[in-house]
């Protein structure tokens, strides 16, 4: 069993924050611009409900938040956390998952 290799940003944070294709694609081009749900359909040749169902998955991670506009109508438009902000979360997640691996392994001798 090997681990899987973590020479960039991309691969680092995909691997750790179980991001699929589709959610790697849409976090990474947040981090250069804001989007709507209409912005990711027409970058990602995506339905809809296909970067909805992404867009509400990168919430449930804390990898992206969500605001409100109005312009004559109401309106989403989604940002990405800082890659450094979800560096240091993936430092706390992995120190705290090796730390549990480590009292784990303790109790089983």
């Amino acid at each position: 069993m090997g681990l899987p290799a973590l020479d960039n940003d991309v691969s680092f944070v995909s691997e750790v924050m179980d991001l699929n294709d589709l959610e790697q694609q849409i976090y990474f081009h947040m981090l250069k611009e804001d989007c709507t749900v209409k912005d990711l359909v027409e970058i990602t040749e995506r339905t809809r409900s296909v970067v909805q169902r992404a867009l509400q998955s990168l919430m449930e991670k804390n990898l992206i938040v969500r605001e409100g506009r109005i312009n004559k109508t109401v309106y989403y438009v989604y940002r990405s956390i800082p890659l450094d902000a979800v560096k240091k979360k993936v430092g706390e997640i992995l120190t705290e998952w090796y730390n549990s691996a480590i009292r784990f392994l303790n109790m089983s001798d």
